[in-house]
């Protein structure tokens, strides 16, 4: 998984995912029964179990109750620039210039069980996590603990405009 702020770009993604990202872009949506019927209204045959299971697939997140894509919350601001995967057991965390010694502390002391351990330089984090479904807890809870209560309230039932985040889904 890669999460980048700057443009959007999801090469092996399925017309089903995309309208998922569509509808939660535009649309509060707080629930999994939420978001099946949005996607029957759209001609995607969808239950909560299907949804659940693109839930997981895209790495959806929750902020304030509602389901964001985790490159919407990257693109907020703050001093994570990108998150992105070094196999099944790292993570790496680009941040503003300087500013990734004070972010590992700040995930350090966040106590987020998945964490094995954080290195950090000038500008990058490296983060060990114990397996691949850690790697993906561990990646929401960093996008929200890095997630503003400012930025929560000004997207509540409105999603950030302008440029977009991109997402590269590796298998």
């Amino acid at each position: 998984m890669r999460i980048v702020r700057g443009k959007m770009h999801r090469s092996e993604m399925n017309g089903r995912h995309r309208v998922i990202l569509e509808i939660i872009s535009t649309k509060p949506v707080a629930t999994q029964q939420e978001l099946a019927a949005q996607l029957s209204r759209r001609g995607f045959p969808a239950t909560q179990s299907s949804v659940s299971r693109d839930i997981v697939r895209l790495g959806l997140t929750k902020l304030d109750g509602l389901y964001v894509a985790p490159e919407d919350a990257v693109n907020v601001g703050g001093p994570v620039t990108e998150i992105d995967t070094a196999g099944d057991n790292l993570i790496v965390v680009k941040t503003e210039v300087g500013l990734a010694q004070p972010a590992a502390l700040t995930i350090d002391r966040a106590s987020i069980d998945e964490i094995v351990g954080t290195v950090a330089g000038d500008d990058t984090i490296l983060i060990g996590v114990k397996n691949a479904a850690a790697q993906r807890l561990a990646i929401k809870k960093i996008v929200k603990l890095f997630t503003t209560s400012q930025t929560r309230a000004r997207g509540a039932g409105k999603r950030p405009s302008g440029t977009r985040a991109r997402l590269l889904w590796s298998e």
